[in-house]
């Protein structure tokens, strides 16, 4: 096939959620920091394997160490010369060239997706625990679905804490249970307060919840218009970056993150069937990196919703052999084979891990990507 060849191109180069139990290019790097200003795009190709940029753990503090001044001063040491190219320029032309070439490994995924599911609308971010951002069309609003209740999770663990969290918690988390998430939100204070956490606490500006009226008509935003049913809305982007700051421990205490780290890391690893649908970030990982990461699955299958409103988001982080990690949100939408957007997330996250990792051996492909199965998802097509 047309993308089998792209594929090996690229691969020469690098070398590299039915409800659940609830659905252009641009081409960007930013970083996302309070005062960060956005990383330059370069304007040519670099045709060199990129450098591979350190992804390091959050550093924990060291403890505070009095310092003993000597009254004896110390020798005036001269300064060494500024070279012509300083080093941050030098670190600087190694992130511009590794943004480019994760930019074409975009390219090449929005031309496997669009060979695949020609009606398909996809969205990619990678977030670097410095919160530099790599994205295809990440900052597009999608609908939600059930890949937000971690937040709504750490909303209510931040309000009542990890022992009143726990019972529906792990429903909503590990079993994507509707009626567990919509207790958690109640327990976060209401729709309007797990609003104002994820824009104040989580630092999110693009992800609102609406309505979650699951065993409760009246769980709605106070603002709530019932004429916008889909109006629960997140973005790629927003989603890599909470999880990003959860997995840095910036956004709980150190019980609750612990906690909410756990349930998301015993979540599934993979796909058990072509039907499943809980483990398709991690499913083509290797075992013990999938086994070390966590995510969430957020999903609109075919008896669910129409085909414009089907999707599958998955989003985590994804932890490397060496302890370093990156976090990584995909999004596929409105594409007319369900099996093949499963297949495409998961292979997205697969070769996006083998470029990260530089792990030239990773087989990413599967025997019958690309070719619909309608025994798999016979209610997908085009109509209701």
């Amino acid at each position: 096939m047309r993308w089998a060849g792209a594929l090996l191109a690229v691969g020469l180069l690098v070398g590299i959620a039915g409800c659940d139990s609830e659905s252009e290019v641009v081409l960007e790097v930013t970083s996302v920091g309070a005062e960060a200003a956005s990383t330059p795009v370069p304007t040519a190709v670099p045709t060199a394997v990129p450098t591979q940029i350190p992804l390091t753990p959050a550093p924990t503090p060291s403890p505070t160490i009095e310092a003993t001044v000597s009254a004896t001063p110390e020798p005036t040491i001269e300064p060494t010369p500024t070279p012509d190219r300083s080093a941050e320029d030098f670190l600087e032309s190694l992130a511009e060239e590794f943004h480019f070439v994760l930019a074409e490994e975009f390219e090449l995924l929005a031309e496997v997706s669009e060979e695949w599911n020609p009606d398909s609308r996809i969205s990619i971010a990678v977030v670097l625990p410095d919160e530099t951002l790599h994205s295809y069309e990440a900052t597009v609003s999608r609908i939600s679905a059930s890949a937000v209740k971690p937040l709504w999770a750490a909303a209510a663990l931040d309000a009542v804490g990890v022992e009143a969290a726990r019972p529906f918690a792990y429903s909503a988390l590990i079993l994507s249970d509707n009626l567990a998430g919509g207790r958690l939100i109640d327990l976060a204070g209401g729709v309007d307060a797990v609003n104002a956490w994820t824009r104040n606490e989580a630092g999110l500006d693009d992800t609102r919840l609406e309505a979650w009226r699951f065993e409760d008509p009246n769980r709605v935003a106070s603002n709530f218009q019932p004429e916008n049913p889909l109006g629960n809305r997140t973005t790629m982007a927003d989603m890599a970056l909470f999880f990003a700051r959860l997995y840095k421990g910036e956004l709980l205490g150190p019980d609750e993150n612990a906690a909410l780290q756990q349930w998301l890391l015993d979540t599934s690893h993979s796909l058990t069937s072509p039907r499943d649908l809980d483990g398709v970030l991690l499913d083509r990982l290797p075992a013990e990196v999938a086994e070390s990461s966590l995510h969430k699955a957020g999903w609109l299958r075919p008896n669910c919703c129409p085909a414009e409103y089907r999707q599958m988001i998955d989003s985590g982080i994804i932890v490397l052999p060496d302890g370093s990690w990156f976090a990584l949100a995909i999004m596929s939408a409105r594409g007319e084979f369900y099996d093949l957007t499963n297949q495409w997330v998961a292979l997205s996250a697969c070769r996006i891990y083998a470029m990260l990792a530089e792990d030239r051996d990773l087989d990413c492909v599967r025997e019958g990507d690309g070719v619909h199965d309608p025994e798999i998802w016979p209610e997908a097509g085009t109509g209701p």
